[in-house]
């Protein structure tokens, strides 16, 4: 009210940017620095498939021609203004959005802010699953390694097993024991991947002034391992073509080589931002690294991306009935959900796949799904992610036998 309205305005359309990049960031529990940082890679995304982008976008737009609008229209009238009731309603109004949208205490942990950067994390589910130990002792076994995007930890048991379901039923447990569980994580998807492939507190920025790091990859290379990344999306986002060979990684699999599948045969894509390969194309490029003919042990490690949000519907079998919300009573929720369960579907089909030597296999959660409703958020256990290690409990030739078998019985 006091300056000329045209340094107001540019002022107002500053702090609105700021403000809208703050929201992100504890949306998406993604530091602030790190989500200025990342704002060179929207290039990669696209923003404008997304029906939710465009009009979250559309609402800064409209707030900012109203916040405009009105402050111009109160400056004519400075002689009736008091500031007691809007300061009133100012305090009362920021008092009542804290009490709604703070994020509970417990979950403090799970946001990115952490000061420590490459210090030790013993939480991971590669940890848990004793994967460098089996780097050292059972050198002819196979590791495959699943992130699961999105994927936290329900609160609920049943939901929980209903996702795992087809890793949990007779034919897997034939060649493999299960145990599961849960893992306190931090910050975004890079956050994920560092605590369990380097099993540090670091994202991808914490690798540019690094020429390696000992981490799980790294250490299969120097155990004889043959190793390899997947990922449906670009490996320019979040710098994955520079800091992933630096922490093991021999060959790189994105959507520029197809995820390491026929090059020269166009593959449909999949998602809405975060537009790739769909995963049930990448999961068939894993399978057919992991069951190569080639003699040395390899270490495969899986990024998913199809559950990012949002998610398109339709893209994979329709096994919750999701339009009125299914079992979570959350129709995103559910979305995701189908995603996370047919991850299980395709790699229960890598595991029991008989080529393959006897594998480790673990599948966890990155981060928190940054849904929306908080009837959906309270379905997860706060600050938390699961995870599923298959541990192979046969020889080869036991294994085979056991798949053939179950390959023979009659599908339900």
């Amino acid at each position: 009210m006091l300056i000329n309205r045209y340094v107001f305005l540019i002022l107002l359309l500053s702090v609105m940017a700021v403000d809208a990049l703050a929201l992100l960031s504890l949306f998406f529990q993604m530091p602030l620095p790190m989500m200025f940082d990342s704002l060179r890679f929207a290039g990669n995304l696209s923003i404008a498939d997304s029906a939710v982008y465009l009009a979250g976008l559309l609402l800064l737009l409209v707030s900012l021609g109203l916040t405009y609008y009105v402050v111009l229209a109160t400056k004519t009238k400075l002689d009736r203004l008091s500031f007691v009731p809007f300061l009133f309603v100012l305090f009362t109004f920021a008092a009542f959005d804290w009490w709604v949208n703070v994020p509970p205490q417990d979950a403090l942990a799970a946001q990115s802010n952490f000061a420590d950067r490459f210090s030790p994390v013993r939480d991971a589910a590669s940890a848990h699953a004793g994967l460098d130990q089996h780097l050292v002792s059972s050198g002819e076994r196979n590791i495959l390694i699943v992130m699961v995007e999105g994927l936290g930890a329900f609160a609920s048991q049943d939901h929980q097993k209903l996702v795992w379901g087809p890793l949990l039923g007779e034919e897997v447990k034939e060649s493999y024991d299960a145990e599961s569980g849960t893992a306190v994580y931090f910050g975004t998807t890079t956050s994920g991947e560092a605590r369990e492939l380097c099993n540090v507190m670091a994202d991808y920025r914490d690798f540019r002034e690094r020429d390696s790091a000992d981490c799980l990859p790294k250490r299969a290379v120097e155990a004889g391992y043959r190793t390899a990344a997947f990922h449906g999306f670009t490996g320019e986002f979040f710098e994955r073509f520079d800091w992933y060979p630096k922490i093991g990684f021999q060959e790189l699999n994105f959507i520029e080589n197809n995820a390491g599948l026929n090059p020269v045969k166009p593959l449909p894509h999949c998602g809405v931002a975060f537009r790739g390969l769909c995963d049930a194309d990448v999961a068939k490029s894993v399978e057919a690294f992991l069951s190569g003919p080639e003699e040395a042990p390899k270490f495969a490690y899986w990024l998913t991306l199809n559950s990012h949000k949002p998610v398109m519907p339709g893209e994979v079998p329709a096994r919750l009935s999701c339009d009125n919300g299914g079992v979570f009573d959350d129709v995103e929720l559910c979305r995701m959900a189908e995603q996370w369960l047919n991850v299980s579907h395709l790699v229960k089909a890598i595991a029991l796949n008989e080529n393959l030597r006897p594998t480790e296999i673990v599948l966890v959660g990155d981060h928190h799904p940054p849904l929306f409703t908080r009837s959906g958020r309270r379905q997860f256990q706060p600050g938390k992610v699961a995870w599923l290690h298959l541990k192979p409990k046969m020889d080869d030739e036991a294994r085979t036998a056991a798949v053939r078998s179950s390959a023979q019985r009659p599908e339900n």
